[in-house]
Formats: C-alpha cells, structure tokens, sequence
C-alpha cells in the first residue's frame, strides 16, 4: 500500500457486494481508493441468491469469473404455481453458447463476496478500513471529509468524492436527508437458508408457489444451499412469526426438517419498494448514493443485488473519466439520470411479483389463477437480462444516450451488445471497460481522423470486425439485424452509446458523445 492511499481519489462508505465492485473498478482503473465498512468481518451468511447474465459480464470485468464457478450454478427456469400445483408461469432460462454466463446464476453470497474480497487485496491502491463506522460527512467544493469512529476513536478522513454503499440503513444517505418515493406494497416475509445433508434429498425447486393458504417460495442458493421464504399471515404477530420454531413449522411446508438439513439462519423482514428521491448530493455534488442506499425492493425478481451492481458501473466508470481530466463533472449529473429510472422498474416489476404471490384472498387468488392460466406464453412479460440492462426510455433520453435514428435498435435487446468470442489473446470480450466503437466498415473511411483522436482520448478504441476478429460472426450478425448499421459506439458497461451508417452520422455520434461528456477540445 503507498502512503498516498491515506489521501484517497475516491472514498466508499460500505463494503458489500456494491462497495466491493465499485472499489474495485475504480481501483483498477488506478485510482486511490479507501473503503471504511463498519463491521470487523465480512458477513458469513447468504443474503442475495442470484445474478443474471448481465451482472456476470459486469463481474468478468473485475476479475472474478473463475471464482465464482464453484459457488454457482445455472438457474433452469422460473416457475409460479398456485396451491394446487397448477403451473401459473414458467420461463426456461436459456443457456445460450455465444455467452459466457448463463441467463440466471443462482449464487452462494459469501463465495462471491469472498472473490470480491480476495481480488480487492490484489489491488494496492485500495484500501479497506474495517472496524471503522461512518459518523459525520463534511461536503467542501473540492473535497469531501468523512469522519469515522473506531475503536482508538474518532478519525478524519479526506477524499475527491465519496460515495455510500452502506445499505438500507446508510449513513450517508441520512447525512444527505434525501426522502424515498415508497411504493404501496408492504409485507412481512422470512428468509430461511438451509444447507441440506444430502442436497440429492432436498433438491431446490426454483418455485414460487402462489397458495394463498401460505405464500412460499424455493430457491437454490448456489450449490449446497437453499433458500425457502415464506409471507406471514395476517393471524399471525411478527414476534410470533420471527421465531426458530416458526421457521421450522414453515420449512414443514417442504419436507424440510432438522434431521435433513441445517438452519444456517432465519430472519423476518417487511419488503418494501423504496427509491432515494435524490441519489446525488445538493450544492457541490460530491457524495452519491448506490445499492440498498438508493434503493430497496422485494427480492421476487432477483433484482436487489443486480441493480446495485449496476449502480456501482455505471458510476465508476464516470469517476473515472472525470478524475481524469476527460470529461466534465457534468457527465456525473448522468448517473441518477440513468440508474434512478431503471431501478424504478426493477421496483416496481419486484412489487409486481410480490403481490402477484402474496394474493392471501382466495376469491381474489381465484380471478389471478383463472387469468393467468388462460394467457399463451406470447402474452409473458419479458424477463431476460438483456431486458434489465438495457436503458428505459427515461434513461435514453436523459442520460448519455444517443436517441436512436429511425429503424435504428428495432431488438428488443439491441441497446446491449452481445457477448461473444473474439480473436484476442486474453480470450476477452471486445467490449466492456472502455468505450468501444465496432465497426464493419473501415475506420480510415468511416471515421474522421481528429475524432478518432479525441475518442482515444476518452480511453476508447475502435475495433474494425473482419472475420479474423468476429471469428463466429456474432457482433457482424447484431449490427447488421439488430442495430441496423455498419457500426455502434459502445460504453464500458455494454450498452449502446448510438450507431452510425455513415461518416456524416459518424461525426455527429461523436461530436455529440464529446459534448455530452464535457470532453475538452
């Protein structure tokens, strides 16, 4: 660790899953980085239970991707059924060969973090600070100064930005006093993780099971591990509901018992969907918000973890460019203008599900049966990772977004690039890290030569697709039928900046991307 890592670029208030991928990336890109996490040891229990495919292209990009293997396993399908066992809905999960990750991984949580953790410590620009509590915040135009209570006492740490990964309950998110916009849905549900004796004896269902007699849902939580939940009845006290013998009642409901398998824990909680009403400070605008501290949502689509995750991209990449001198602090007025609306409707698509299994009203349970069991599977909402990555229309027009030219991103999954083998070296994708421009035509032609410049500038590169470099023609494939046109400017988190079918659009694409980051001239 050099000395100068005591002044920070960049300081994080927690270090979950969230504050571990945002050091991380900002660490990686060089930056001084000092995370202060409160509790002296990592949490040793399962939280989180799965990622899709989207979240394990963004966790290739630290590092981790080989790690993760042994304490992860493909998600089959997504299955809803009613108390009769009636099949409500049912999504295969596609395992697609052009990807290296499946479409859901259903993952142990302290495995992952562990890999977090373990690749952090590789990085000797980043510095973590356990045992040291958040207890004040200093905003000043040109810095920020957290103070930190430890066990030799109260400490004073300074830094460019910070940002709060501090979950739920952030610290710095009530420094800020931000309010939440609070969805109406609200219900108390336990979390039981289980480690079977023999999993061949309690296989995960991957099930929700929408009985209004007892809502209840099985998962996988990575290999070995599994994860029931269950709603608490009205008839029933939260104390009474919060309870080791209620958790063992409930696991009945599965032939779960201890003679079979371990309660590695239990825990009641009220899901809610909450999202920060402001996710950047007022006045200087140094300290952001990310994961659990901007948001909250019921964990019905497996979208709390990934959405942070997504968060701490989409902002470290931003930092980044502007702790270097490449852009303008204005490009980071672009990360709630992004990230606020797309974690709305990770919101609002988890409350739709938690009602949706939660119906206790059995007439009312009967109506949502009777319709559901009458839709084709035409009539199924969409649900795969691409289709959480890819921006709202909010976050396109808003954000760092070219809107798109007419006939331009007609797929549904256009506006993220597919992953697929190239020829390099490293066996790494083309995209992801930096700005990436793809292109079938030839640079030389299609690209004025001071623009390429200033792209370079950027950090970004240009990448003429010729069959040696698309050796399975998978990104040739996507500009041509999916975008459509020769090239498409990609950003480090694989979404689509805009597209381009000829010089004259090219220089606009660029010139606009120039102007939208504050890039000097």
């Amino acid at each position: 660790m050099r000395e100068d890592a005591a002044n920070p670029d960049v300081l994080v208030v927690g270090y979950g899953p969230v504050g571990q991928v945002l050091s991380i990336m900002l660490a990686q890109r060089g930056w001084q980085v000092t995370v202060v996490e409160k509790h002296i040891e990592p949490y040793a229990l399962p939280r989180a239970v799965s990622f899709d495919r989207h979240i394990g292209r963004l966790l290739g990009t630290v590092g981790v991707a080989d790690a993760l293997v042994p304490v992860g396993e493909a998600t089959e399908d997504y299955v809803v059924v009613n108390g009769d066992g009636q099949t409500l809905m049912h999504f295969d999960l596609e395992r697609d060969s052009r990807h290296r990750w499946p479409e859901t991984t259903a993952i142990y949580q302290p495995g992952l973090e562990a890999a977090l953790v373990e690749r952090g410590e590789q990085l000797s620009n980043l510095r973590v600070l356990r045992g040291h509590e958040a207890v004040g915040l200093t905003e000043k135009d040109d810095s920020v100064q957290l103070t930190v209570r430890t066990a030799d006492g109260e400490h004073t740490l300074t830094a460019r930005w910070l940002v709060g990964c501090d979950g739920a309950n952030s610290h710095v998110r009530g420094h800020l006093d931000v309010p939440f916009s609070v969805s109406d849905y609200a219900a108390d549900w336990m979390a039981c993780d289980v480690m079977p004796h023999d999993p061949a004896q309690l296989p995960s269902g991957n099930v929700q099971i929408a009985d209004p007699a007892q809502p209840r849902v099985d998962l996988s939580a990575g290999p070995g591990h599994n994860r029931y939940e269950f709603l608490r009845l009205p008839e029933q006290s939260f104390e009474d509901f919060n309870t080791v013998e209620s958790a063992w009642r409930l696991l009945g409901h599965f032939q779960v018992t201890p003679d079979k398998a371990t309660l590695q824990r239990y825990v009641a909680y009220t899901c809610v969907g909450r999202n920060a009403d402001r996710w950047r400070s007022d006045g200087p605008g140094r300290v952001f918000l990310a994961g659990d501290a901007a948001h909250t949502m019921p964990p019905h689509a497996g979208q709390g973890m990934c959405t942070g995750i997504r968060d701490a991209t989409n902002l470290a990449w931003k930092l980044h460019l502007v702790l270097a001198g490449s852009a303008g602090e204005e490009l980071l007025d672009t990360y709630e203008a992004e990230r606020r609306p797309d974690a709305q409707r990770a919101i609002d698509l988890s409350v739709t599900l938690g009602e949706l299994i939660g119906t206790i009203d059995p007439a009312v349970a009967g109506y949502r049966d009777s319709a559901l069991l009458s839709l084709s599977p035409q009539d199924a909402p969409p649900r795969t990772a691409e289709e959480f990555a890819r921006p709202g229309e909010e976050a396109v027009k808003a954000g760092l977004f070219q809107e798109a030219a007419d006939g331009m991103f007609a797929g549904v999954d256009s506006r993220v690039v597919p992953q697929a083998r190239s020829s390099r070296a490293d066996a790494g994708e083309l995209c992801g890290g930096d700005f990436v421009l793809l292109t079938l035509d030839d640079p030389e032609t299609l690209v004025e030569p001071g623009l390429a410049g200033r792209l370079r500038d950027l950090g970004g590169e240009i990448v003429h697709l010729t069959p040696d470099v698309d050796i399975d023609g998978t990104y040739t494939a996507w500009l041509r039928e999916k975008v459509p046109a020769p090239a498409a400017l990609v950003r480090p988190d694989f979404q689509v900046y805009g597209a381009a079918r000829d010089r004259t659009e090219m220089t606009e694409l660029l010139g606009g991307l120039l102007k939208a980051v504050g890039a000097p001239s």
